[in-house]
């Protein structure tokens, strides 16, 4: 049976390595530029307003609040399998934290019918707002724009 390897030893081997090797002197340069670059590249999300779905019988329905990350991912998600459009960019129209609308940017598909791609993206994307974010929204509050054309 073959001698399994200590946790304990490879760290203290691991340990002896770094300790071991040079020192680089502008390491607190480096470390202080990875970790502005770390928080430059960060997403900054915004909260939005939403609430449990009601029916529980408790009177007022509870608020939450949701990443506009999450809304955004949640609806490009929804619009992957429509045919002859794909969401190139997902906005959220707010009034503070509330959704008031969206706008879809596609990449179309030459002959194929853009007009009834962009009624389904909106669809979808009216019926997943108002899921996660208890919004009621009609077609209007939903602009659909292709960006770009390509052959199939």
């Amino acid at each position: 049976m073959a001698n399994p390897v200590e946790p304990n030893s490879v760290l203290a081997r691991a340990a002896t390595e770094l300790r071991g090797a040079p020192q680089e002197t502008n390491w607190v340069d480096i470390s202080s530029s990875i970790l502005s670059k770390v928080r430059n590249t960060t997403r900054r999300t915004w909260p939005l307003d939403s609430a449990f779905p009601s029916g529980s019988g408790s009177g007022r329905a509870d608020t939450l609040r949701i990443s506009d990350h999450i809304v955004k991912t949640t609806v490009r998600r929804a619009l992957a399998g429509v045919r002859g459009a794909q969401p190139t960019e997902i906005d959220l129209d707010l009034d503070d934290h509330a959704c008031i609308g969206m706008s879809i940017a596609v990449i179309g598909v030459y002959g194929d019918d853009l007009q009834a791609a962009g009624d389904e993206l909106a669809t979808i994307a009216i019926g997943v707002l108002s899921d996660l974010l208890a919004v009621t929204l009609d077609r209007e509050a939903v602009d659909v724009r292709v960006d770009d054309i390509e052959e199939r």
